[in-house]
């Protein structure tokens, strides 16, 4: 007789499992906020354990599961992966069917994993991944039977660091390239009055930026303001580098959504100074910037 029960990926919890689970347990006011957070640590340390067996790089320690304030006051596993994003890894009990989201894990997540914690919760079973963008609307039940199996994650992940996450700009993460622009304008020779002057009332905004060449240095300044919704407002603009006091004339610079169409495009024309793109884009949304000068251009890719 042939067992139609699925394998799993099963990953041993150690003695630093429940050493921190303990500890972050203690620190709650009732057993069962404790037992809540208990569990949640134990499916987000066995995650990061198997994802450093990938070499996929982790930041255990910049998840907001790993923050005091915030895990004691909300119901959050969440394992920071630089670059990437925030990977939920929801705890599942043995004999459930579903994975149940609290609302404050619906937003700024990459995906979610279901992890199964063993009776004796010596060893936890991932089941399985489904990507926060296949999640329609609110819904917070999903059926164990509907994850994507893990490849699905792997390779998410694989693309994700190839792109520059800008949501991750919000909470300090950028990657080496991007710079304060305060850095990269001096060092071309560049005041950040003209840079900061039109955003004076923008006080949760976040901008960093990079030389670039295409052909000709320029700098690339890119400024991502958060709003009250999913909705980050996205502020482009050009300098020109090397102590140059105008851009190349016919600089390109265009906007290139998921699909690589165009949804928006400058060019620089003679004596400009810099030029800029302002757009919109929903969390998780991609899209690319493109610039070109004669035969030369360069696209990179981010996401929000």
């Amino acid at each position: 007789m042939n067992s139609t029960q699925p394998d799993y990926l099963q990953v041993p919890l150690g003695k630093d499992a429940h050493r921190y689970a303990e500890k972050f347990a203690a620190e709650q006011d009732s057993v069962e906020k404790g037992k809540q957070v208990y569990l949640n640590t134990l499916a987000v340390y066995g995650v990061n354990n198997y994802l450093k067996w990938l070499n996929i790089e982790t930041a255990l320690h910049k998840s907001d599961s790993w923050n005091w304030s915030l895990r004691t006051f909300f119901d959050i596993a969440d394992l920071m992966l630089p670059n990437v994003g925030r990977l939920e890894c929801r705890p599942v009990l043995p004999g459930e069917t579903c994975l149940v989201l609290p609302q404050e894990v619906m937003r700024e997540r990459i995906g979610y994993i279901a992890v199964q914690l063993t009776t004796k919760l010596d060893f936890i079973e991932i089941l399985g991944f489904v990507p926060a963008r296949v999640i329609i609307g609110n819904s917070e039940v999903i059926e164990i039977s509907r994850l994507q199996p893990l490849n699905i994650l792997i390779d998410s992940i694989s693309k994700r660091q190839k792109l520059v996450n800008l949501c991750q700009w919000i909470e300090g993460v950028f990657d080496s390239c991007w710079q304060s622009p305060e850095l990269v304008l001096a060092d071309n020779f560049r005041g950040t009055a003209t840079a900061t002057r039109q955003n004076t009332e923008q006080t949760n905004s976040v901008s960093r930026a990079k030389v670039i060449n295409v052909g000709k240095q320029i700098v690339s300044l890119m400024e991502l303001i958060p709003t009250n919704s999913d909705v980050f407002d996205i502020r482009l603009r050009l300098y020109p580098a090397e102590n140059n006091v105008h851009l190349p004339q016919n600089l390109e610079l265009t906007i290139l959504d998921e699909s690589g169409n165009a949804c928006m495009k400058t060019q620089a024309e003679t004596a400009n100074d810099w030029i800029q793109l302002e757009f919109s884009c929903h969390h998780e949304e991609k899209f690319s910037v493109e610039l070109k000068l004669g035969e030369t251009s360069i696209t990179e890719d981010f996401v929000v």
